[in-house]
């Protein structure tokens, strides 16, 4: 027999591949990290000589959701700018906060929050695109989950950066620090194409070209934005990135709205990927991202839930929800965005779409024991009748209740092991109260 970590073993394991279907009392042996073997439980107890074991007697085991682009730590705004348009609510409201109020210690506190939120609800990656990207890398190497860290890249000074230069030659400087980080990966995170020069967008696809590193950026993210593009520059923006050579495998394009028929057939031809974020989209009212017309010109959709601010919650299986119905109303088709799809999308899609599909977004033997686990005796699950469809149109966000990453149990019987809940929930009431009593003229 071989020796193993442990054996977790449930009545349903959903592993998304090599075949994405509901296997019936099966269990993945984890060894050093990573899955060491998936197959029936009398198999893999005969095979395996674990140190412990853990016996789900009512669960659905698979995949940790990624979360594919979100910015942590403005769980700190939740709320803060409601019912705005998206320019409005950028310039107005999000903006002028973050002038006020940004700092490492802001963007330590907001991300752990984002992180205790996340790792709540089974995400066990997130791409996270902000403001002091070294203390989000810090973060969540202290809490032991999985992050792309989109380093920003932006002309407007701001308290991070001061220059695009300055911008590139930190995040060289961190891509080169966490190079050998298993849980992080650092990648270039241009803010937008209509907040960079030309010149500046070719020097971020030269670096990541150099490096192997992805490209993150919001992209046609509502009519508006591309509609000024076509004025000043007689082309949308990804007809624009697709000339100067951004455009490609390594770019991860954030919201596609607004797209023609043939700006889908040029971004397929390029070999970029989407990231799909329903819930920021139609909360700003800022367009469709034609998700059925993707997939089928070939390309690859990630989900993401987007920042806090304009989500107001991190649960990726709320937003799975919401990107099936959304896709079922625009198409007129009940059958499109079927729920082992919308699994796929969230966990191996989001995965693929941020270059780690070799290594998370499956239960395949040889990739990291990034594993989440779902109670089915909870309310929203019952009755039981279809696993994928219980967990995309369900109620299960709050009925996880083990989470690993690379084996260690991250969230155990529903308690987080490594972030301290109840002094979080004091930090962040005391830095609320801090800000209230600042605006009072009180502090």
């Amino acid at each position: 027999m071989q020796e193993c970590d442990f054996i977790v073993s449930a009545p349903y394991v959903l592993p998304v591949a090599p075949h994405n279907q509901v296997l019936e009392n099966h269990a993945v042996a984890v060894r050093n990290g990573q899955i060491a073997e998936v197959g029936p439980r009398g198999a893999i107890d005969a095979a395996f000589n674990p140190a412990r074991r853990l016996d789900l007697a009512h669960h659905i085991l698979m995949p940790g959701l990624v979360n594919a682009h979100g910015h942590a730590a403005m769980t700190l705004l939740r709320g803060a700018g409601e019912d705005q348009s998206l320019q409005a609510w950028l310039q107005e409201t999000i903006w002028p906060l973050e002038g006020r109020l940004m700092n490492p210690d802001f963007v330590n506190l907001g991300t752990e929050l984002a992180m205790a939120e996340m790792l709540s609800s089974g995400t066990t990656t997130c791409s996270d695109m902000y403001f002091f990207p070294e203390v989000v890398a810090r973060q969540a190497v202290q809490a032991g989950m999985r992050v792309q860290v989109a380093v920003p890249v932006i002309e407007m000074p701001n308290a991070w950066s001061q220059s695009v230069s300055e911008g590139l030659h930190k995040a060289l400087a961190l891509h080169d620090h966490y190079r050998h980080q298993e849980l992080v990966k650092i990648a270039f995170g241009p803010h937008s194409a209509y907040t960079l020069a030309e010149e500046d967008l070719q020097k971020v696809a030269m670096y990541a070209n150099e490096l192997d590193a992805g490209i993150q950026i919001h992209l046609h993210e509502n009519a508006a934005e591309v509609s000024e593009a076509v004025q000043q520059q007689g082309c949308s923006w990804v007809m624009h990135l697709n000339e100067i050579g951004l455009l490609g495998p390594q770019l991860q394009a954030v919201h596609m709205t607004t797209l023609t028929a043939e700006e889908i057939d040029v971004v397929a031809a390029s070999g970029a990927r989407v990231v799909h974020c329903p819930s920021s989209n139609l909360k700003l009212a800022s367009g469709y991202c034609p998700v059925n017309q993707l997939r089928q010109a070939g390309l690859c959709v990630g989900l993401g839930t987007d920042g806090a601010a304009s989500n107001n919650r991190l649960d990726m299986f709320k937003e799975m929800h919401l990107a099936a119905l959304l896709e079922k109303h625009a198409t007129a088709d009940p059958t499109c965005a079927a729920a082992p799809d919308m699994l796929r999308m969230a966990t191996l899609d989001s995965a693929r779409a941020l270059g780690m599909d070799h290594l998370i977004g499956s239960l395949e033997a040889g990739k990291a024991a990034d594993m989440i686990s779902v109670d089915i005796h909870h309310a929203g699950m019952l009755p039981l009748y279809d696993p994928f469809a219980a967990l995309v149109h369900g109620n299960c966000g709050e009925a996880v209740d083990h989470v690993f990453v690379n084996g260690e149990t991250l969230l155990s019987n529903g308690q987080l092991t490594r972030i301290d809940s109840p002094a979080l929930t004091e930090a962040v009431t005391i830095w609320q109260q801090q800000q209230a009593d600042g605006a009072r003229g009180t502090g």
